[in-house]
């Protein structure tokens, strides 16, 4: 089978030759730390990417793409540092404080204020961030190159509350569901309308295999949101993009959405879509539970990273692994992988060891990959 074949076969509840490994820069790679550490232990120099990571472990993944938007005249910013840390300011009045060298730390930075406060700065976010035209010449690019494509492809479908919390902070998103319900609404149907105008065209002219869209409007308890805000807020942007992309053909719709998703889930198949990751196992999602919950929804992730971290065990990774992924495979409908990209304080020799165990479980060739196996 191709990797397009053995994609259909997950996402429709049938049996592939062997269960694919999926992985995404979000999902199941690395932050940029810990593959310096990795390399420092012993990965050769040349895995340094997503497609270079899933040849040597065997892997798979999709080929990406957004919209056609163009001419957008985007955000400038400055950046200092002072006392120790990199402050960063937007011309929007976001400004940022971390760690120096953010990147490799895999630090969470200090939003000090964020580009959206108020329906002003929204505005002024509005006009320096929507494109100005449609690139139909890269359109036309991006027909011929994937006409013939081999393994699925995966087009960008945004989201709604989860990225206005991204812009205004936690606390105003929240406020705003009471306090300005209409800015709140201008924000999501505006996300609604970059879709329309820049993204649709293309899903009518390549006919994507799979939606993602992402919120992070989970934390470990559950939504920040109601279900009932969902569906006041979010509903008609889900359900206008669940009817383009299965006209279009899509086969998956799903929704990366880190923290406890036992209320999102269900609601998203509401609202037309059939997939979420990753399932992060520090929040208490249970992936048995809510497979019998919902039987033909498709998951993703669900394997705590931690396991594959210096001080692990065989005895943990086994514990993790076993039973709960081969009963997930059995039922169908499931990716499994690391439920968030790896941490810095990877080891090289369990990441192997894992890797080795969830490649007998999924049935690979043995010969699947170039990572050394440890057993």
């Amino acid at each position: 089978m191709t990797e397009l074949q053995r994609f259909k076969a997950v996402v429709r509840f049938e049996r592939p030759d062997y269960w694919p490994l999926y992985t995404l820069g979000g999902l199941g790679y690395i932050h940029g730390g810990g593959l310096v550490n990795l390399h420092r232990q012993g990965l050769p120099a040349e895995v340094n990417d997503v497609e270079a990571w899933c040849r040597f472990f065997g892997q798979a993944t999709f080929d990406h793409l957004a919209g056609i938007g163009a001419d957008c005249p985007g955000v400038k910013t400055e950046t200092w540092r002072e006392g120790g840390f990199e402050f960063v300011r937007s011309e929007t009045g976001a400004l940022t404080r971390q760690v120096i060298d953010n990147d490799l730390a895999y630090s969470m930075p200090d939003f000090i204020e964020f580009d959206v406060r108020d329906r002003a700065s929204w505005e002024k976010y509005k006009e320096l961030t929507t494109p100005r035209r449609k690139d139909l010449a890269l359109l036309e690019d991006w027909k011929k190159r994937f006409a013939h494509r081999k393994r699925p492809l995966m087009v960008w479908g945004g989201g709604t509350w989860g990225w206005a919390r991204q812009l205004m902070g936690p606390e105003r998103a929240l406020l705003a569901v009471y306090d300005d319900p209409a800015l709140l609404q201008d924000m999501i149907d505006h996300f609604l309308w970059v879709m329309e105008e820049f993204t649709f065209p293309v899903l009518e002219a390549l006919r994507p295999e799979a939606i993602l869209g992402w919120e992070d409007f989970a934390y470990n308890h559950g939504m920040l949101i109601s279900p009932a805000a969902f569906r006041k807020f979010c509903a008609n942007y889900y359900h206008r993009v669940a009817e383009v992309a299965w006209d279009c053909g899509a086969e998956l719709l799903i929704v990366d959405c880190d923290g406890k998703v036992d209320e999102f889930c269900p609601l998203l198949e509401e609202v037309g879509w059939n997939g979420n990751w990753p399932l992060e196992q520090v929040c208490g999602n249970p992936i048995l539970d809510y497979r019998r919950r919902q039987s033909d929804f498709v998951f993703g992730g669900g394997i705590e990273k931690e396991i594959v971290n210096v001080g692990s065990s065989p005895e943990r990774i086994e514990r993790e692994l076993v039973p709960r992924i081969p009963e997930m495979l059995e039922q169908g409908g499931f990716m499994p992988m690391f439920d968030h990209a790896l941490q810095v304080d990877v080891s090289y020799e369990n990441l192997c060891r894992c890797f080795t165990r969830l490649h007998e479980i999924c049935g690979s060739p043995e010969d699947l990959g170039a990572f050394p196996r440890i057993y």
